[in-house]
């Protein structure tokens, strides 16, 4: 399966980090949807949408993800997020075997970690390591909820994260235009009675989202 190239718009404002999306400036941002089975056997079930635009200091990154069942419990930081419904974002400025990883839960919990990656001679993943006390403090988030997390009875419509990474936090100056560097954007979509949808924007069609060699490129733009 071919790997997902897009070119993200670079932005003169700051926006707003509030967990909507109603600044005219995230008209400018380029979108990722649909979402596809990270087994490439096909497309989500539920819209997710991902807007990506950067400045001269944060990549932004806007998730809308439609969910009739929206699940979470844990609150606690760097939990395993990914037990639950969850979106990530793995995305390194420079070789593939460390890169970072960011995780938001429709609760606003989040995960963060740099992931040490052995790949073998054929580009597979054999060994990773974890490094858990990457605690970037000026990650600034937000995360909106249109549905109950309390109940299944009820019908549930979506829920958005709104976040600005500093490029600084990803240990590198300000991209350039024409800079491409990888990354992979993910969703857990659970719903009960159902089987969970592991989702990826670049299938990395294999059992783990880790294979880094599958990332897409992003490319940075005018």
């Amino acid at each position: 399966m071919e790997k997902k190239h897009i070119i993200i718009p670079k932005i003169e404002e700051e926006i707003r980090i509030d967990g909507n999306f109603n600044e005219p400036v995230w008209g400018k941002a380029a979108i990722i949807t649909p979402f596809t089975h990270n087994d490439g056997t096909g497309v989500e079930t539920e819209p997710t949408r991902l807007r990506i635009c950067y400045n001269s200091t944060y990549l932004y990154l806007g998730w809308s993800c439609t969910d009739s069942d929206i699940q979470a419990t844990l609150t606690q930081h760097d939990a395993n997020l990914w037990d639950e419904e969850v979106v990530e974002c793995f995305i390194t400025p420079h070789r593939l075997t460390r890169y970072f990883e960011l995780q938001w839960n429709p609760l606003g919990t989040t995960f963060d970690g740099i992931i040490l990656n052995t790949l073998g001679e054929d580009g597979l993943s054999r060994k990773r390591d974890l490094e858990r006390d990457w605690n970037p403090p000026n990650i600034i988030s937000a995360v909106v909820v249109e549905g109950r997390l309390s109940g299944k009875a009820d019908k549930d419509k979506e829920w958005r994260v709104e976040a600005a990474i500093p490029f600084a936090e990803l240990e590198t100056g300000a991209p350039r235009p024409g800079d491409v560097w990888r990354a992979n954007f993910y969703r857990y979509n659970r719903t009960s009675g159902k089987e969970t949808e592991f989702l990826a924007w670049s299938p990395t069609c294999t059992k783990t989202f880790h294979e880094p060699n599958r990332f897409g490129f992003i490319q940075f733009g005018e």
